[in-house]
């Protein structure tokens, strides 16, 4: 199984922690909080990047980098016309004056992850296969847990924030896609609800989306990864809570499960592995392991 984890550049790596989706209510009908009122609150949290993805426009974010040196900012917007898609990343354009389907085509560089891809379950038809897959281009990811939608007050209006069924059924159809956990921060209540951990050995706006398009991240609500030891077929992984964890694989088939922080497994022939943990600290959710 190949670790996507180990495929750095020639430079010291460095896991940071952020969010690649989320919104101002300067530029974001729907967000109730001050672009500069959460950066700050994610500056006291220890982010490491920050992702603005306003609903069709593209808010210049120049002013706060230069107020939080420490903080890396990545441009971006939420494609919202039709059933979402974030695009992030230095250089972003307005592509959302465009079809979806020549936005993803000319993407380029740019992170793409799918939002939110089924809010409301499998019964209501949001994001599916079949319209994946005549997009044309596939995006980079998407979203396995998003943190706007699993609040109280969302999962009372019959939202859900849980999406790695849907990543299983790509996956096992073919589709290597990596899977982001985002806050989608529209409101207070959102803050620190999901993020991802990416292990960067540049620290800049590029090198955040070059190592979340390479796979080296992994998303979490709470619970971080320690140690991953890929070692031909045999894989091991300790994280920092305990939880229930289970390796995943084709079709979505728990094939080995166990309590602790320390968890083995031994791989067959799979097309893929991934690892999924849920404890009382939350959820980590690794990318796939695929076969070389």
């Amino acid at each position: 199984m190949i670790n996507p984890y180990l495929d750095t550049g020639p430079h010291a790596a460095s896991w940071i922690r952020g969010s690649f989706h989320g919104h101002c209510d300067e530029n974001s009908r729907c967000g109730s909080v001050p672009l500069a009122d959460s950066v700050r609150d994610y500056h006291a949290l220890g982010a490491g990047f920050v992702t603005l993805t306003d609903h069709d426009i593209i808010t210049d974010l120049t002013p706060l980098a230069a107020q939080y040196p420490d903080l890396i900012f990545v441009q971006g917007f939420e494609y919202s016309s039709r059933e979402n898609v974030v695009f992030a990343g230095p250089g972003v354009s307005p592509l959302y004056e465009q079809s979806l389907e020549d936005a993803l085509a000319q993407a380029g560089e740019l992170l793409t992850i799918v939002c939110h891809p089924q809010p409301r379950g499998a019964a209501v038809e949001y994001w599916t296969r079949p319209k994946l897959e005549a997009l044309g281009t596939w995006p980079d990811g998407l979203e396995i847990y998003n943190g706007h939608y699993g609040v109280a007050s969302a999962l009372a209006n019959g939202r859900q924030p849980y999406y790695a069924d849907f990543w299983d059924e790509l996956l096992t159809a073919g589709h290597r896609l990596w899977g982001f956990a985002n806050d989608d921060f529209h409101d207070p209540e959102d803050f620190d609800n999901a993020f991802n951990m990416v292990l960067v050995d540049d620290r800049s706006p590029a090198g955040v989306i070059r190592a979340a398009k390479a796979g080296r991240s992994y998303a979490s609500t709470g619970v971080l990864l320690e140690h991953l030891r890929v070692d031909g077929a045999d894989i091991e992984v300790h994280v920092s809570a305990a939880c229930t964890g289970r390796f995943y694989g084709p079709g979505g088939t728990i094939l080995s499960q166990a309590q602790g922080t320390r968890f083995r497994y031994r791989a067959g022939t799979q097309d893929y592995v991934r690892f999924e943990g849920d404890g009382d600290n939350g959820r980590i959710f690794l990318q796939p392991l695929f076969g070389d």
